[in-house]
């Protein structure tokens, strides 16, 4: 549930393009200081999808989302992108975007599917505790579609789009800058192209740069695939746990591990274990406070936090509200609820302790 920092950087470049102010947008974000983050670096959805709402409210411009995208530079995509410039036509380029996409973001899926005369990308978005705006998918398309017609000298452009966002009058627009027949309001987001197009070669690809770039691709997934399940078994045992008073030598030994081995793979992973627990916290936090009745102080004592204040400043750094106005405006996630995280039998916390060695 991460994006990569090069793409963030780049949507927060074309927002400041777009004339709204970085500080405004990631204040709070990226941690106290950070205007930047590290190239490569993995950041939490969540944290993307509170820049969108942010831009969202800052903006007036319903077109937003796709000037951002379409403005954004080929490095955005990082290895993917050199996976895709350097296919032989865009079937491939596709089959390496729907392979390989998680390097860049797992805010949401695109799968490709078979339809006649041509094939068709669907996206899925990740449930989260955040809504994702439909100016975040907006950005996502312009800059797939951006990026796709640099890769060929040859016109590649879908035969349709349909977009989630509302605003039916705007479709017109939406054509002008990409291309092609949009509709806007659909139910789910979906691209669809003729095999005409997606057979056309792409002039300049090397194919020996392709199976070296490849093979750097799959170290990466491998990485990243074993730092998700890493993550993922670190919760599951604090919540199995509990929060108050948990340490890193509890998590490791329910994971039937060391401690200094779980402590030496969080810090390979980005995630010393303080921001692994504040991280579950934060997310225990919103899904009690939005879809629960629990008292305020008996949610900051199951959570751990000896000082109601301290629980205060938390989840306002992280949320951006108080404690008291998430409750309030619980309605605003009441979209997606997540789901509690199940507790690791014994058998899952053995495979899961294999995975961290």
């Amino acid at each position: 549930m991460t994006i990569l920092s090069t793409w963030l950087d780049a949507v927060v470049d074309q927002l400041e393009v777009q004339d709204l102010n970085p500080a405004d947008l990631t204040a709070g974000l990226w941690g106290p200081g950070l205007a930047r983050l590290a190239p490569t670096r993995q950041v939490g959805l969540v944290l993307a999808r509170r820049l969108w709402q942010r831009a969202a409210k800052l903006s007036t411009d319903p077109l937003l989302g796709l000037k951002v995208g379409i403005g954004l530079p080929l490095q955005a995509m990082n290895v993917t992108g050199l996976l895709m410039m350097h296919s032989p036509t865009l079937r491939e380029a596709v089959a390496h975007m729907e392979r390989y996409q998680q390097l860049v973001s797992n805010s949401g899926r695109i799968t490709a599917h078979q339809v006649p005369g041509g094939l068709e990308l669907r996206y899925t978005v990740t449930p989260c505790h955040v809504d994702m705006h439909h100016m975040q998918i907006d950005s996502l398309f312009g800059g797939l579609l951006a990026f796709l017609k640099r890769c060929s000298t040859r016109r590649i452009a879908p035969s349709h789009i349909a977009l989630v966002a509302p605003g039916t009058w705007l479709g017109p627009r939406y054509a002008e800058l990409l291309g092609c027949p949009v509709a806007l309001g659909a139910c789910h987001v979906c691209i669809r192209y003729e095999d005409r197009a997606l057979d056309q070669p792409f002039q300049g690809a090397d194919p020996a740069l392709l199976a070296l770039v490849r093979a750097q691709a799959d170290g990466m997934l491998r990485a990243q695939n074993s730092s998700d399940s890493l993550e993922a078994a670190v919760r599951a045992a604090l919540s199995s746990r509990g929060f108050a008073g948990v340490s890193c030598e509890d998590v490791a030994r329910s994971l039937g591990i060391s401690s200094r081995t779980l402590q030496r793979r969080l810090s390979q992973s980005g995630m010393p274990f303080r921001r692994a627990l504040e991280a579950a916290r934060m997310d225990e936090a919103l899904l009690l406070l939005t879809h629960g009745s629990m008292p305020l102080p008996n949610v900051a004592e199951h959570l751990g936090y000896t000082e109601q204040s301290s629980f205060w400043h938390a989840v306002k750094a992280c949320w951006g509200s108080t404690p008291r106005e998430l409750r309030n405006n619980a309605s605003e996630f009441a979209s997606i609820v997540p789901i509690p995280m199940k507790p690791l039998g014994r058998s899952t916390s053995s495979s899961a302790a294999r995975a961290i060695r």
